[in-house]
């Protein structure tokens, strides 16, 4: 009974989507469709890549049965290889091509397993160069990134063990989940915003600004360098949350402030307070304090704020931290969950409320 179950999900179509950042789609397309047009014909599966307006990212989605999809992304994965190797799309020394999957988050606990333990298995058993899975959802929606990168023959393997992994519940969550549609930009703030918080995992301050920065500015060139490969970020505990504190700017501390320093024409642009800074009359000393934004389904927000406010009350009680839920709007599948306090409390109420998104959802 369990062979013609699996045998049926082998044989049943499904989707898999994958996303590329707006500048590697003349890679995808080509010059008038030459190269999205040789892989639908060298492929059995149906190929679909959206269009790029004012520097979006790119979304390749692909129909077929298992076979056909992991056949196509042997191919996808053969010509971008070609491509690197003639334009050397990315100054990493690695040879292998990077692919990036959007999964529905309730299929990540399959496809992570317990502790993580399907991961590290599959980078042996499948020889992968790199598996990694993004720690949180992309924003406004209920899609996770799977990256992993290697050989074609490795990427056509993990492409085949992902989807015999996820079936059949792969097929009814994609018809139910809230999909990413491309904003501009959306993949690299994703990349910017999963580095600091491996950086911060790690407790590397200082290292964790210079990247910060270094990918601001690349965010702020009018054309930046390829993803299609791999670079060397490599976090060492990725599925994990930390008690994450920004670095110490200088500014933080006032009493040093001079009026020289005020009356200073040299500098263009000097520290203005943030509001969430509060001030003592006795020392001047600054307390700094976070927030963070997540993002819940409508349809748990109600076990999350429980019975009378009860679950929610329970969480600030325990975090110390403040939560507030954005109120209902019409048409909208998801909500916001404001976080804000010091860095410790906003670190627990987060860890507290994703822990309970998950045991909501195993229900």
């Amino acid at each position: 009974m369990a062979e013609t179950t699996q045998q049926d999900d082998i044989k049943q179509k499904s989707m898999l989507r994958l996303i590329f950042t707006h500048e590697d789609g003349g890679v995808l397309i080509g010059k008038n469709g030459r190269h999205i047009t040789k892989l639908k014909e060298t492929t059995s599966a149906s190929w679909f890549v959206s269009r790029s307006s004012d520097g979006a990212d790119r979304l390749v989605v692909l129909r077929g049965t298992i076979e056909e999809l992991s056949n196509a992304v042997f191919a996808l994965a053969q010509h971008l290889g070609e491509q690197a190797d003639q334009s050397r799309l990315s100054e990493s020394s690695t040879q292998f091509p990077t692919l990036r999957f959007l999964f529905p988050t309730k299929c990540i606990g399959s496809i992570l397993g317990l502790g993580g333990a399907n991961i590290a298995k599959i980078r042996a058993d499948l020889d992968v160069s790199w598996l990694h899975v993004f720690h949180d959802a992309i924003p406004f929606s209920s899609e996770r990134i799977v990256e992993v990168s290697g050989s074609e023959a490795s990427l056509q393997a993990v492409t085949s063990w992902l989807l015999q992994t996820t079936m059949p519940e792969l097929v009814d969550l994609q018809q139910t989940s809230t999909v990413y549609c491309p904003t501009k930009n959306g993949l690299r703030q994703m990349q910017l915003q999963e580095r600091q918080r491996a950086s911060c995992d790690q407790h590397s301050r200082h290292t964790s600004s210079s990247v910060v920065q270094a990918d601001k500015e690349g965010l702020s060139r009018k054309r930046s360098h390829s993803l299609l490969e791999v670079d060397s970020y490599r976090p060492t505990s990725v599925h994990r949350d930390a008690d994450c504190k920004r670095p110490r700017r200088s500014s933080d501390n006032t009493s040093t402030r001079s009026a020289k320093h005020h009356r200073s024409s040299a500098r263009p642009e000097r520290y203005v307070p943030s509001p969430r800074h509060s001030y003592t009359d006795s020392n001047r000393h600054v307390s700094s304090e976070q927030q963070e934004k997540l993002v819940v389904p409508d349809s748990i927000a109600g076990r999350l704020i429980g019975r009378s406010g009860n679950h929610l009350s329970s969480l600030k009680e325990r975090s110390g931290a403040q939560i507030e839920l954005s109120p209902r709007v019409p048409n909208m599948q998801d909500r916001i969950v404001t976080v804000s306090g010091r860095p410790s409390q906003v670190s627990s109420a987060c860890r507290l409320i994703r822990d309970s998104i998950r045991s909501f959802e195993d229900l």
